[in-house]
């Protein structure tokens, strides 16, 4: 089951949805998807800094 997941990064808000398989926890925003390992945090907590970490990344052109 998808969860709703909102980060602010300077005056933007960031949505998007993860869920948990296993020990790995799916996010996906913008149409993309990112992977992480969730261990022993709580999965919102890692959904929250891996969001944040992926748009406060610049944009290869």
């Amino acid at each position: 089951m998808w969860q709703l997941i909102e980060v602010s990064v300077g005056p933007r808000t960031h949505r998007g949805r993860y869920r948990i398989e296993g020990r790995r926890l799916e996010l996906e925003w913008r149409g993309g998807r990112s992977f992480a390992w969730c261990g022993q945090l709580k999965p919102d907590v890692v959904a929250a800094n891996c969001l944040r970490r992926l748009v406060s990344e610049p944009i290869a052109a």
